[in-house]
C-alpha cells in the first residue's frame, strides 16, 4: 500500500521540483518582480533561458531523488542499470546535434581570413567542443529522465531537441548580422518585461509573435520526431554504445579540446586567435582566452554631466523654431542626387559644411540618447536600469535647456517608444513637459498593419506638425519628427514613383549574396530614401510658405548607418565601422548665423551648438563642441556599440580616415569600465597593428587621436602592453 502511494507521487515530485526552481525565472521575466540572485537582470532573456534549462533539469532530478529517499528506495542499482543501458534516440540526437554544431562552426569560420592550417586546427577544436557540449546536454537530460517516472522519461529530450534549431538560428544571425543569437534573445525583456512583438517590429519582421512561438515549437517537435525516425532505421542499431562508454568518450574529447587550444596558442596568429574566440560563445578552456586587445589602459570616464539648475536664456536672445528630422538607418552616402535630389541640394547650398559626420552609436536607442543627453552612450545602460527600478528619469539636457528657454516642445515618432525604453532614455519620464508626444500604439499593431502604415503615419506626423505650427507663436517651437521608412523592409507610399524599378522585392536576406543581390537590396533602400527626400521637401516648402524657414534651425540626420555587406554583415547594430556609424548631418541655421565649415561633426556636437545659439553659459562639461565656433583641425569623433557582435568592439574613435577600436569586459554593465583594451588601429588602407612593435601602439594612438583621451577620461594610463 505504501509503495503504491509512493509510485503515485513520483510524477508530482519530479514535476514539482522543476516548477519550484523555474518559478523565480517566470516571475522575474513575465512580471518583472524582484529577482532571485541566480536570475539575471532585464536584458538577459536568452541567458536566463539557458540558466532555466539547467535549473529545470536539476530541479526535476532533485525532485526525483527526494521521492526515492521518501519511498525507501536506493539509487545505486538504478544508476548502475542506467549507465549500462542503450538508447537509440539519444544517440541519433547526439549525432544530429554534433553535425549541426560542426556545420555551423565551419560556415561561420569560413568568412574569416585564416590560413588553411589555422582553419583546420580551429575546426578540430570546434568539433571536439561541439561533441562535449552536446554530451553535457545528453548527460543532463539523461539523468533528469532517469529520475522521472517511466511515462515522463522522454520529456527532457523535447528540451534537448531545441539545441539543433538554436544552433541553426545562431548561424543565420552571425552570417547575416555578425551577432550571435543570444544578443537578439537577450533584448526580448530589455524593457523590463518580455515583449516579442516590439522586438520583431524593430527588426523589420512583419510576423505575429504567436506565429514565431508556434513555429519554434513545431520545429523543435519536428526535430524530436526526426531523431525517433532515424533511431528506428536498421543501420542505427549498430550505433548504440552503453552510456558509461559515452561518458568516458566525452571526457577524452574534452581533453582533446584543451590540447588543441594549448598547441594552437603557441603558433596561431593574434588575429586568428582573437576571431576564433570572438565568433563563438561556447568555450571549454577557461584561462586560455586570448587577450581582449593588444594593449590595456587604466581609465576613468568623466561622469555624465547633470543639468545646471537655475540657468535661463537672456530675454534679448531670439528663440528660433527648431526642427529635427530623424531618418532611420540612413548612412551618409545615401544622400545622393540620383535618389535624394532635394536633400542633396539642401546639404550643398543651405546647410553648414560639416565634412564627415557621425552618430554616437550603431543603434537607434543609444544614438537618440547620445544626441539628447550630449554624452557618449556608455551611460545608457545605467540610466535604463535606473528607470526600470524607479520608473522615472530626469529630463535630458537638450529638453531641459529648451524648457528653460520657454520652448513649446512636440515629439512625433512612427515607432513605439516602449522598445528598449527609448521614450524614457531619450525624452525623460516627464512627458507632461511636451505639448505633443505622439508615438506608434503599443501592442499587436507591430505585426498586423504596422509596416503598411509607416508611410501614412509619416505623412500624418508632418501634417500634424504643420497644423500645430499654424496655431503656435512665430518662434520658440521645437519639433522632433522620427521617420521609419528607411528601416529594413524599406517602404514608401503606394502612389510614390520610385527612382529605381529594378529592386529587391522578395523576402528574407541572402546569406552569401552576389554583387547583384547586394545592389538590388541597395536600390530598394535608396527608393525608401527617395520617399523620405520627397516628404522633407514638402515639409520645407510649407515652412517657406508660412514664413518660418529663414529663421529656423532645421536638422536632418540619421540615427545610425546601414551596412550592405561591406564588412560581411547586413544592416546595423553589429559593428562600429563607418558603414554603420557614419550618417548624414544636415544643419541649416537661422539666416545670418555665422556657421563656419567643420572638417567633421557628430550628434554629440548638437547640444553644445544649441547652447551656443541660445546664449547659455558653458557651465556643463560636454563631450561635443559647438559647431558655431571655427575649428581648423579635425577632432576625434566617437561611437559606442549597441551590440558588440562577433568583433567584441565596444567603442570606436574616428579621425582623418583613421579608426581605433576598443573592447572591455561586460560592455553593458551599469557603470563605465575602468579598464579598456586597444583592439586595433586602422588606416584608410587597413589595420596597422601588425606592422608596428608593441612599444609604438600607444604612441600611434595618441598621434592619430591626440584629443580623444582628454575629452573622454579623467585618467588614461597605459598598463603593460599585451604581448
Amino acid at each position: 500500500m505504501n509503495r503504491k502511494l509512493s509510485d503515485r507521487w513520483h510524477g508530482p515530485f519530479w514535476v514539482g521540483g522543476a516548477i519550484i526552481v523555474l518559478l523565480p525565472f517566470f516571475v522575474a521575466i513575465a512580471f518583472d518582480w524582484p529577482r532571485a540572485p541566480w536570475v539575471k537582470g532585464a536584458g538577459n532573456f536568452g541567458s536566463n533561458m539557458i540558466l532555466a534549462i539547467w535549473w529545470g533539469l536539476g530541479g526535476a532530478a532533485l525532485g526525483g531523488l527526494l521521492w526515492i529517499k521518501l519511498s525507501g528506495r536506493t539509487m545505486v542499482e538504478s544508476f548502475r542499470r542506467w549507465c549500462g543501458e542503450k538508447h537509440q534516440f539519444h544517440w541519433m540526437w547526439f549525432i544530429l546535434s554534433v553535425g549541426v554544431f560542426g556545420l555551423h562552426n565551419y560556415l561561420v569560420l569560413d568568412g574569416f581570413p585564416f590560413t588553411w592550417l589555422e582553419k583546420l586546427s580551429a575546426m578540430l577544436g570546434r568539433i571536439l567542443t561541439g561533441a562535449v557540449v552536446v554530451g553535457c546536454y545528453w548527460v543532463g537530460c539523461g539523468l533528469a529522465g532517469a529520475l522521472a517516472p517511466e511515462r515522463m522519461r522522454r520529456w527532457p529530450w523535447v528540451i534537448a531537441a531545441c539545441f539543433p534549431f538554436v544552433i541553426l538560428a545562431d548561424f543565420v544571425a552571425i552570417v547575416t548580422w555578425k551577432n550571435p543569437i543570444i544578443n537578439l534573445l537577450n533584448q526580448l525583456d530589455e524593457a523590463g518585461r518580455f515583449d516579442l512583438g516590439a522586438n520583431l517590429a524593430s527588426s523589420g519582421v512583419a510576423i505575429p509573435s504567436w506565429v514565431v512561438v508556434l513555429g519554434f515549437f513545431a520545429l523543435v517537435w519536428g526535430i524530436y520526431l526526426l531523431c525517433h525516425w532515424l533511431a528506428d532505421l536498421k543501420w542505427a542499431s549498430r550505433l548504440q554504445p552503453r552510456r558509461w562508454i559515452l561518458v568516458i568518450f566525452l571526457l577524452g574529447l574534452w581533453a582533446g579540446v584543451w590540447a588543441e587550444k594549448y598547441v594552437g596558442t603557441n603558433w596561431k596568429s593574434r588575429n586568428a586567435l582573437r576571431w576564433e574566440h570572438n565568433v563563438y560563445d561556447i568555450h571549454l578552456t577557461k584561462g586560455m582566452e586570448p587577450p581582449l586587445g593588444v594593449a590595456e589602459f587604466q581609465v576613468k570616464f568623466f561622469p555624465k554631466s547633470a543639468p545646471v539648475l537655475g540657468e535661463t536664456v537672456a530675454e534679448d536672445v531670439s528663440r528660433p523654431d527648431i526642427f529635427i528630422i530623424m531618418m532611420e538607418s540612413t548612412r551618409q552616402d545615401a544622400i545622393a542626387p540620383e535618389h535624394a535630389p532635394f536633400l542633396s541640394h539642401f546639404r550643398d547650398h543651405e546647410c553648414q559644411p560639416l565634412g564627415r559626420t557621425w552618430a554616437p552609436s550603431n543603434s537607434t536607442a543609444l544614438s537618440w540618447y547620445g544626441l539628447f543627453h550630449g554624452v557618449l552612450p556608455v551611460f545608457w545602460s545605467g540610466d535604463k536600469a535606473s528607470y526600470l527600478e524607479e520608473e522615472q528619469l530626469a529630463t535630458p539636457a537638450w529638453f531641459d535647456l529648451l524648457k528653460k528657454a520657454d520652448y513649446r516642445m512636440e515629439v512625433r515618432t512612427v515607432c513605439d517608444l516602449s522598445y528598449r525604453n527609448m521614450g524614457a532614455t531619450s525624452f525623460g519620464s516627464a512627458e507632461e513637459i511636451y505639448q505633443a508626444f505622439v508615438q506608434s500604439p503599443e501592442g499587436e499593431i507591430h505585426w498586423q498593419d504596422y509596416y503598411s502604415q509607416i508611410p501614412e503615419r509619416e505623412k500624418e506626423s508632418f501634417s500634424s506638425a504643420l497644423q500645430s505650427l499654424q496655431a503656435s507663436p512665430s518662434s520658440g517651437n521645437f519639433h522632433f519628427i522620427a521617420l521609419d521608412s528607411t528601416h529594413y523592409g524599406y517602404r514608401w507610399a503606394e502612389d510614390f514613383e520610385v527612382p529605381y524599378q529594378d529592386y529587391f522585392d522578395g523576402s528574407g536576406i541572402p546569406t552569401f549574396p552576389s554583387e547583384e543581390e547586394i545592389a538590388s537590396f541597395k536600390r530598394r533602400y535608396h527608393n525608401s530614401v527617395a520617399w523620405i527626400d520627397f516628404q522633407v521637401k514638402e515639409f520645407v516648402d510649407e515652412l517657406k510658405k508660412m514664413g518660418r524657414y529663414d529663421n529656423s534651425v532645421i536638422i536632418v540626420t540619421g540615427d545610425h548607418g546601414e551596412e550592405f555587406y561591406e564588412n560581411g554583415s547586413w544592416f546595423h547594430s553589429s559593428s562600429l565601422l563607418p558603414a554603420q556609424t557614419q550618417v548624414p548631418l544636415l544643419v541649416k541655421w537661422p539666416k545670418g548665423t555665422e556657421a563656419p565649415p567643420q572638417p567633421s561633426a557628430s550628434h554629440l556636437d548638437l547640444l553644445p551648438s544649441l547652447r551656443d545659439l541660445l546664449g547659455m553659459p558653458e557651465h556643463q562639461r560636454l563631450l561635443g563642441r559647438s559647431l558655431l565656433k571655427p575649428l581648423e583641425e579635425e577632432r576625434t569623433q566617437i561611437s559606442f556599440a549597441c551590440n558588440t557582435g562577433v568583433s567584441g568592439v565596444c567603442m570606436a574613435w574616428y579621425r582623418d580616415g583613421w579608426v581605433a577600436t576598443f573592447r572591455w569586459e561586460n560592455p553593458f554593465s551599469y557603470e563605465p569600465p575602468d579598464k579598456i583594451h586597444l583592439d586595433d588601429i586602422m588606416s584608410p588602407e587597413g589595420s596597422v597593428i601588425a606592422a608596428i612593435e608593441p612599444a609604438e601602439w600607444e604612441k600611434l594612438l595618441l598621434e592619430k587621436f591626440p584629443d580623444a583621451p582628454a575629452r573622454l577620461f579623467e585618467e588614461f594610463k597605459l598598463a603593460v602592453p599585451t604581448p
